[in-house]
């Protein structure tokens, strides 16, 4: 009796997490994956844990002395239980997260479900097989990547829309995905709001994207870094990119977060070049010998300028006039598409880099209806003068541009 009811367990544990993994990785891009061995632990220690407990009230009116023994049972069940919780719990594929499945794969899981409740009070073997589909369906969903939606043979520059903040997708001509910061609350502020796994990841996994190759914090502002952590525990990058590090408690334990998560941490400074999945990296900001203030600046920011063939983008973070003014000077640097600096703020968009850089397209990563009131109105006047076409995040939603080497695209896909 006690193997059959053992086995009446696994069973009805093993079809229901089969039987919820489509709509948990459709609506929450998670797949269960412990919940059998858990239910196993934690199921049979429940039928022991209650009729203990009771019998340990009662006990208590009598002798607290005899009520010791069931009170040991209940407590040594309880912990057992939130032991093997905690356990599981902590493991890698407890919180395995994926991408949304693509429709071929969703509508197979649905056709194996329904397969297997048809099945189910048939001919052993085929109540057997139908179960089988299921079992291979729940595995497809939980382990077996998407195709990822992007363009081949383009680099793809992605401003998210994270409010007052930044977050940009950049996907390589070879496929290879970096993400420029992760959003975040302005100023450190308290928010219900985790910018990285209920903003970032989502609109990552709509694109079915479900790893990222590397990530990089321009600096430490906790607009640029507050859902960073999240993205490094979704998505386990390679690497994580970081210039200059003031003394800060939110780059410390991003850091911290990184190592613990077996994510290489790589310092870049001016003068690096580097090949990232057929697009040039130029690391332009900072110099190894920039001094470190006593916290987190705008000009800490890392600046970047991504090529593919004849087209670019510069990539500014939080920039402002003095680094923006020594970046024209030293480096000269012309791009097709201007991320622009600190949200449209009028710390930056200098005329100088506006006249070294003269952009087609210029994006600018801001709030609607913010205190901050960015774009600031002369800034928006500097770049109609300099003839770049300018996109906003706070009208435009998110916005691509498609750099194929010889022209820049601009998309908008809240349009489409």
């Amino acid at each position: 009796m006690v193997c059959l009811r053992a086995i009446e367990l696994l069973l009805v544990s093993a079809v229901m997490q089969m039987g919820l993994a489509l709509p948990m990785a459709y609506y929450f891009h998670r797949a269960t994956t412990i919940g059998l061995p858990a239910n196993v632990a934690v199921v049979p220690l429940t039928q022991l844990l209650m009729p203990a407990a009771i019998l340990t009230i009662a006990m208590g009116y009598v002798s607290p002395l005899v009520a010791k023994i069931p009170a040991l049972l209940t407590t040594l069940a309880l912990q057992t239980i939130t032991g093997t919780v905690h356990g599981l719990g902590g493991l890698r594929l407890a919180d395995l997260r994926v991408a949304t499945p693509p429709l071929v794969m969703m509508i197979a899981a649905s056709a194996a479900l329904i397969l297997a409740m048809a099945l189910v009070r048939k001919r052993a073997l085929l109540a057997v097989a139908g179960l089988a589909a299921l079992l291979v369906a729940s595995l497809a969903l939980a382990f077996v990547a998407p195709k990822p939606e992007t363009r081949a043979g383009v680099l793809e520059i992605t401003s998210i829309d994270v409010g007052e903040g930044d977050a940009i997708l950049l996907v390589t001509p070879q496929g290879r995905t970096l993400l420029i910061d992760a959003g975040g609350p302005i100023f450190s502020a308290g928010s219900q709001l985790d910018f990285g796994e209920d903003v970032v990841a989502p609109y990552l996994w709509t694109r079915r994207i479900s790893h990222l190759d590397a990530v990089a914090i321009s600096h430490g502002h906790s607009d640029h870094i507050g859902g960073m952590p999240a993205v490094l525990r979704d998505f386990r990058p390679k690497e994580l990119w970081i210039g200059l590090l003031p003394p800060s408690r939110a780059l410390d334990n991003l850091i911290a977060e990184a190592h613990a998560l077996g994510i290489k941490v790589v310092r870049h400074w001016e003068g690096d070049e580097f090949e990232l999945g057929g697009a040039k990296v130029d690391v332009l900001f900072p110099p190894k010998d920039w001094p470190v203030g006593l916290e987190p600046k705008n000009n800490d920011s890392m600046v970047m300028q991504v090529s593919y063939g004849a087209t670019s983008v510069l990539l500014e973070g939080d920039a402002e006039k003095a680094v923006e003014r020594l970046i024209a000077s030293l480096h000269h640097p012309h791009a097709d598409l201007l991320k622009v600096g600190h949200h449209g703020s009028a710390t930056s968009t200098t005329p100088e880099i506006l006249q070294s850089v003269k952009p087609s397209f210029a994006v600018i990563s801001c709030g609607f209806r913010t205190s901050f009131g960015f774009p600031r109105p002369d800034v928006l006047q500097r770049l109609q003068a300099s003839g770049a076409h300018v996109y906003r995040t706070d009208i435009n939603g998110a916005v691509s541009f498609y750099l194929d080497g010889h022209s820049v695209t601009p998309w908008l896909p809240a349009l489409q």
